[in-house]
């Protein structure tokens, strides 16, 4: 022991040194650790350093040599040793050794995820080259390309048929790739960037089978694009040319059965045009869309240019549309027309006959019969001439203009209306002329016929008036009232019986007027009857008007006699004198029984006076009933009181 204790420090220092080295031995291996297991992802260069690195610590790993030396060197160092200090020491050899304890299962996972990463690590630097090959062939197929033709078209073909046997000899390749990458993917160990390369591998060459494919057909269908284009061009032209010959064949054709005809079939002749020059089109304008993505920007505009020439050309599609309207509307104009010329031939003969009629009439005509007869024909026939002018004025707009061709057919539509108008002229010449035979008489009968126009609707409604007959006055207001209609009524009679003169003065001036003079004397009779139980109303209101009031002025006279008497006598005594009295109440008595007998007999009057007089003149008009009597006015009744009184 005495080596030991002259040798402590020293000893002491080789231990502690070699105590630390075991220490940081574990600290790196930790820190190792950590970097390859961090969730960076390296390079496979630098995780190589790292895993290089972390094997070489692990070395030796369980570093049974030096854990032995240190427990046995301590135990020496410690036997002279104070039992804290000894104590002490061995609690962090023993901290020191239970930590590399502990650090043994951590180290042995890490080898075993260190030599799975580096797998990975190792796919993914094989992914590289694979990756170019494949960024390579993508790039080829999307790279923009310039066909001005289709012998360039075909040579672009040929080189992405190259791309794509490329691709399907890489195929098992890149399969395999894939495949090796899943398996690896299975280990729970796998780190989480081998899924993004797995996926991204196969993304990439499913995106560039994708574009190849796509490009391949891009240049297939640009191809077919060249032969297309060229081709339907060149009919497309063809059915133009055949539209507008169609278009200079769409004529007017006045014939009412060949005309139609005409339309339909060239209406199916058009949708037919119509259908394949557009389909062309479109198939001309996809092809051209088709190629304008490849084409050189020297080649993109005059290829434009042959669309947009065939597009301006198909203006005659809407030209023919448009002209195929106006035969349709004129086909149903000249139909209007003909069926109006042949109501005018029509109407040519009834007037004829009518016109034969006044002239030779089959029964004895009067006057005013002839008058009436000849101005109903000449109202018809200047209506039919005006017709006729519409007529005129539609066969200048429909009708060939001047310097125009006319056809045939034509001419005959022409002429018949011509003839129309010359027989409607003479017919004209003819019925004036009848005119003038009776023009004085076609002015006075126009002049009755006005004044009795004027005079019949009042007589008719005078008539009713007298039918309904007088209302019965509830006071002498209201008597007043219905003796100032009773006057109005008259004045009114009066009045009208001059515009029945003035027509009977027009009749007498006619030729022949017997049937205008019974009808006046009609009239005449009627209006006396009117006119006398007009004033026969107003002489019976009168009276009742003169009587009531005359009553009341009496009792108001009677009632202010008595009042002043009354006032004027001394208490207890009466000045009035009691026959003088009896004698005013008796005059009262009489004045109220008149005033009710002109009452009474006014409602009589009005039911049984208006009524015999109106059925009279109106015989055809039934009588209305007379109205039931109604009770003597409320002013009577203090009348009556008085006397009784």
């Amino acid at each position: 022991m005495t080596f030991w204790t002259e040798n402590y420090t020293f000893i002491r220092e080789v231990y502690d040194t070699r105590y630390q080295k075991m220490v940081e031995w574990m600290d790196n291996v930790e820190m190792a650790i950590q970097k390859v297991c961090a969730s960076k992802v390296y390079t496979s260069a630098e995780f190589k350093r790292e895993k290089d690195n972390f094997h070489s610590l692990c070395k030796n790993l369980e570093r049974a040599e030096t854990k032995k030396w240190l427990t046995e060197t301590l135990e020496t160092l410690m036997k002279e040793r104070a039992a804290d200090e000894q104590k002490e020491e061995h609690k962090k050899l023993k901290l020191i050794m239970e930590r590399h304890k502990g650090m043994l299962p951590k180290i042995q996972d890490t080898l075993v995820k260190t030599e799975c990463y580096w797998k990975c690590y190792s796919y993914g630097d094989d992914l590289i080259p694979i990756f170019e090959f494949i960024d390579d062939l993508r790039n080829r197929s999307v790279k923009e390309l310039v066909c001005g033709s289709s012998e360039q078209t075909e040579e672009h073909i040929e080189k992405q048929d190259k791309v794509l046997n490329s691709l399907e000899n890489k195929r098992k390749m890149v399969m395999d790739f894939i495949a090796k990458g899943e398996k690896l993917m299975q280990d729970p160990n796998c780190p989480k960037f081998l899924d993004g390369h797995v996926k991204k591998l196969r993304e990439a060459w499913d995106d560039t089978n994708e574009k190849a494919q796509t490009r391949k057909k891009a240049l297939a269908d640009n191809l077919s694009s060249w032969e297309t284009f060229e081709n339907e061009k060149v009919e497309n032209h063809k059915q133009l040319d055949l539209a507008d010959a169609e278009f200079e064949n769409i004529k007017k054709i006045f014939d009412l059965k060949a005309g139609p005809t005409d339309y339909e079939m060239r209406m199916k002749t058009a949708a037919n045009f119509r259908k394949g020059i557009e389909g062309l089109f479109n198939t001309v304008q996809g092809a051209n869309d088709c190629l304008q993505q490849m084409l050189p920007d020297e080649k993109k505009q005059p290829m434009a240019d042959e669309v947009g020439e065939i597009k301006t050309r198909m203006d005659r599609l809407t030209k023919t549309d448009e002209r195929l309207a106006f035969i349709l509307d004129f086909n149903q104009r000249l139909a209007v027309f003909d069926k109006n010329v042949i109501e005018l031939e029509d109407w040519l003969g009834e007037g004829r006959k009518r016109l034969d009629g006044i002239r030779n009439p089959t029964e004895l005509l009067s006057p005013e019969d002839r008058v009436t007869k000849t101005m109903e024909v000449q109202e018809d026939i200047n209506k039919k001439s005006e017709f006729c002018g519409k007529q005129e004025t539609e066969k200048a707009e429909i009708f060939p203009k001047g310097g125009e061709k006319v056809s045939s057919d034509a001419k005959k539509f022409i002429e018949r209306l011509k003839k129309v108008r010359d027989e409607l002229n003479k017919l004209d010449s003819e019925i004036k002329a009848e005119c003038a035979k009776f023009s004085e008489d076609v002015k006075y009968f126009a002049e009755f016929q006005t004044g009795i126009k004027a005079f019949d609707p009042w007589m008719k409604k005078a008539e009713q008036r007298i039918v309904d007959g007088l209302k019965q006055p509830k006071s002498l207001v209201e008597a007043c009232e219905i003796l100032g209609d009773s006057k109005n009524f008259q004045e009114e009679c009066e009045a009208k019986l001059k515009i029945l003169e003035e027509a009977a003065a027009s009749a007498q001036k006619m030729t022949t007027h017997d049937d205008s003079d019974e009808k006046v004397q009609g009239y005449k009779e009627r209006w006396v009857k009117a006119h006398e139980i007009s004033k026969e109303w107003v002489a019976r209101m009168t009276t009742l008007v003169e009587c009531w009031n005359k009553l009341d002025g009496n009792v108001g006279e009677l009632s202010s006699w008595v009042n002043t008497k009354d006032s004027a006598a001394p208490e207890g005594k009466s000045e009035i004198s009691i026959e003088k009295l009896e004698t005013q109440l008796n005059t009262l008595k009489t004045m109220f029984a008149e005033k009710q007998k002109l009452v009474a007999d006014l409602e009589a009057y009005g039911a049984g006076g208006g009524a015999p007089a109106a059925a009279e003149a109106a015989p055809a008009e039934a009588a209305a009933p007379a109205p039931e009597a109604e009770p003597a006015p409320a002013e009577a009744a203090p009348a009556e009181e008085t006397p009784a009184a």
